[in-house]
């Protein structure tokens, strides 16, 4: 007899696919598995983007990466990271040029309407339909990048979607926007209240995997997203199976001889009378016969 277990009956075993975590503890768990990893992949992005006009390819290679940490995928950092980069360069280039352009028209739109606002009453209501719009485009590129890499679609298909997505998401779409708000919001207070030099340290720690960090947050909560609505309807068309879920498949089910039982055996009750002898210290060296070790 066990501190907290019974081992003379034997169990139920072990189920082929165990309950997973999920959630935010799931969350941390993959965050934690890859840490280093996203803080590799962030520098790496950040020696992509010097020369600024090569911030959307950099982007989609780094979406690539942790779209592949987030749904725990096997992924090789720098040759995913650089076979993307170049596989997508166009349709990202063009992206990124864009975005680029999205961010000098915000500043001066924002600051246009906020001179505006204090002249005449309607501008205020001018300041924040533009700021409404800008926050509506800026959830759209949680979806727009992951589609870019996930998927062969039209630049015009992409943005459609990405747009239709934000809404259809919009919990796993404000969860990333929060998430990613809040952690700014905490760095920005560690930064203002750091010595000289703890200073330095937070900046080292902090530019190590802001950008990663993000990226990986939108992939973990917005790839299911563009998976449910733009990946596996495609599949379901074409009355297809969705490579992706293989893995939950054996690898050839018309020649399974035997079933896996895991998880799904009756528990093997011992005769009163075992019981107490194997209790009294049997050396029989025999052991229950319960579902097999799962190897990580």
């Amino acid at each position: 007899m066990g501190l907290f277990t019974n081992y003379n009956n034997a169990g139920s075993g072990v189920p082929k696919m165990p309950q997973e975590k999920r959630g935010f503890f799931k969350f941390m768990e993959v965050f934690g598995r890859h840490f280093w990893d996203l803080v590799m992949i962030n520098l790496l992005y950040i020696l992509f983007c010097i020369p600024i006009i090569t911030f959307g390819p950099a982007t989609a290679g780094l979406i690539k990466v942790t779209r592949n940490y987030s749904q725990e995928r096997s992924c090789f950092m720098f040759h995913d990271f650089w076979r993307t980069f170049k596989s997508t360069f166009k349709q990202s280039f063009v992206m990124g040029l864009i975005d680029l352009f999205l961010v000098f028209w915000a500043g001066v739109m924002i600051s246009f309407y906020y001179s505006f606002s204090k002249v005449y009453p309607i501008g205020k209501l001018l300041l924040v339909i533009s700021i409404s719009l800008l926050l509506i485009i800026y959830l759209m590129h949680y979806y727009i990048y992951i589609m870019i890499v996930s998927t062969n679609l039209k630049m015009k298909q992409i943005i459609k979607n990405a747009f239709l997505l934000t809404s259809l998401g919009i919990k796993q779409t404000l969860a990333s926007f929060f998430s990613i708000l809040g952690v700014l919001v905490i760095m920005l207070l560690i930064l203002l209240t750091a010595t000289n030099a703890g200073l330095i340290i937070d900046l080292v720690i902090f530019s190590g995997l802001l950008f990663s960090f993000s990226a990986f947050v939108v992939c973990y909560n917005c790839y299911p997203i563009v998976r449910k609505y733009v990946i596996q309807p495609y599949y379901d068309t074409r009355g297809e199976s969705n490579p992706e879920y293989d893995y939950l498949r054996p690898v050839d089910e018309g020649d399974a001889i035997f079933e896996d039982k895991g998880g799904k055996e009756a528990p093997i009750v011992m005769p009163k009378g075992e019981r107490k002898r194997n209790k009294g210290g049997s050396s029989s060296g025999s052991k229950p016969k319960g579902g097999g070790k799962r190897i990580s």
